[in-house]
């Protein structure tokens, strides 16, 4: 409503990001219903915590790709004119965190990429590495323990996209990650 509200326009639609065709598929119809994007945010990720010993190797490939594999379309796809692109990272691609090796990896990887697409946009490419969520997100009681053991907050909803906000008004624009926790 408030971006409406503000004259802009909002398109949703559903689409399995894992489904490559069909997810390049719904960004080549954005462009030949609008003629461009403006701005995409990327929030893709599954988790499926284990032990490596314990990881099927399609268990890794499911974490992994859900992430990393739709953000690659994503690059391939937007055109230079593109004014912003965000991938919602995490702190476990930065910290690492245990029985994440998969997302860990996946979030890194999103964060190299953010790196490659800035120079190849013109617009603002920015990789979020968000810390745990309070009350929302894909942190559970198990995984909220392990972070406050190590010293780390959740991030109250209001304060980590008012966070974001100010970094996308504000922020340097040639960053091209960033750590918000």
């Amino acid at each position: 409503a408030a971006i409406r509200a503000a004259g802009g326009t909002l398109v949703y639609r559903s689409v399995d990001v894992r489904d490559s065709e069909a997810w390049a598929g719904a960004i080549d119809e954005l462009y030949a219903e609008y003629g461009r994007l403006d701005g995409v945010f990327h929030g893709a990720g599954i988790l499926e915590d284990k032990l490596v010993a314990d990881k099927s190797p399609e268990s890794f490939a499911r974490v992994f790709d859900t992430k990393v594999k739709s953000a690659m379309v994503i690059a391939d796809k937007v055109r230079p004119d593109v004014k912003l692109v965000v991938f919602f990272s995490s702190i476990a691609g930065v910290f690492g965190n245990r029985g994440q090796v998969d997302y860990a990896a996946a979030n890194d990887a999103l964060d190299k990429l953010a790196w490659w697409l800035g120079a190849r946009v013109d617009g603002r490419v920015l990789s979020v590495n968000w810390g745990p969520w309070q009350g929302t997100g894909m942190v559970s009681a198990e995984l909220a323990r392990e972070y406050a053991r190590r010293g780390m907050g959740l991030v109250p909803p209001d304060e980590g996209v008012a966070a974001l906000l100010d970094e996308l008004r504000i922020g340097p624009h040639d960053d091209r990650q960033i750590v918000l926790m």
